[in-house]
């Protein structure tokens, strides 16, 4: 059986005969006789009691037409389903944690340009980004490690290294009890990664901070320490080439040399691939800058 063939055949029982079925369709009488008679020849029965004055179903064709009516309208709607997927694109809520560089966003949107892909990003601090992702306000977030749990689907995009970085002029630090009374700035207290890095800096520097104070974004925060404002604890790709010529890095070791950032994703979205959503979002990491000072 062809869709044509049970097109014309639905066509005559709704308009009661050959003639008007064939207007409908645009067709020649003799096509829409031919493929009735197809059908009745495939299935080895008479469909269509044929009278002067119209046609009626028999038994066997009115089984038919309660399938053809079916067949017909999963047609059109795979049809329309495939039309519909080749010409809308997929969206993805992305949340991204602010410390990470800004071509880190401009590669992701970039990429999802090229996949079809139309990436909604929203910046913010790991816990706030966290939360919404759990309120399904995100498909994926990429945030501190540290802070989701096992029910989430996560995966490491980068591992790095933290750096203490200060006004041009300022002494090298071979000691990081040296800072124990400066001024550290942080671009926002409500950064829980943040907030963890510098719980550990001063833990094991033995450091009380004169103050902290908030910035309220990395711009204001690196301009505020090429003006000798303190000091501050970044990641090292985060510091573009401009910045590098206004300030000093002072580089640490120990665990301030892993520190990672990873993906919680949704593993069993309806409309998104997970294994290669993870995997474009991997590749994005890949950007030797991210192991690299200055962008």
């Amino acid at each position: 059986m062809k869709l044509s063939e049970l097109l014309a055949f639905v066509t005559v029982v709704e308009t009661g005969n050959i003639t008007q079925a064939a207007e409908r369709l645009n067709r020649v009488q003799s096509s829409i006789s031919h493929r009735i008679r197809s059908l009745e020849d495939n299935l080895d029965v008479t469909l269509l009691d044929r009278k002067t004055d119209g046609c009626s179903l028999t038994a066997q064709g009115q089984i038919l037409y309660d399938y053809a009516l079916k067949i017909l309208n999963l047609a059109d709607d795979c049809k329309n389903n495939i039309s519909h997927s080749k010409n809308s694109q997929i969206n993805i809520r992305i949340g991204i944690i602010e410390c990470l560089p800004p071509y880190i966003v401009n590669s992701l949107i970039d990429l999802g340009h090229d996949l079809g892909w139309n990436i909604d990003i929203s910046i913010g601090n790991t816990m706030s980004l966290l939360n919404a992702f759990d309120q399904n306000e995100f498909d994926a977030v990429i945030i501190g490690a540290g802070f989701s749990n096992t029910q989430h689907t996560r995966s490491i995009l980068l591992s790095s290294e933290l750096v203490i970085i200060t006004e041009k002029n300022y002494p090298t630090i071979k000691d990081i009890s040296s800072l124990d009374g400066e001024v550290f700035l942080l671009s926002s207290k409500k950064c829980a990664t943040t907030t963890r890095n510098y719980n550990v800096l001063f833990d094991e520097g033995h450091i009380t901070p004169k103050r902290l104070v908030e910035c309220g974004s990395y711009p204001v925060l690196f301009s505020s320490i090429a003006a000798g404002k303190g000091v501050s604890l970044v990641l090292r790709c985060s510091i573009s080439s401009e910045v590098q010529n206004k300030i000093k890095i002072h580089e640490l070791c120990g665990q301030f040399n892993d520190f990672k950032i990873e993906l919680v994703y949704r593993a069993d979205s309806p409309y998104l691939d997970s294994t290669k959503f993870r995997g474009v979002m991997t590749s994005v990491f890949q950007d030797p800058r991210l192991h690299n000072i200055g962008y």
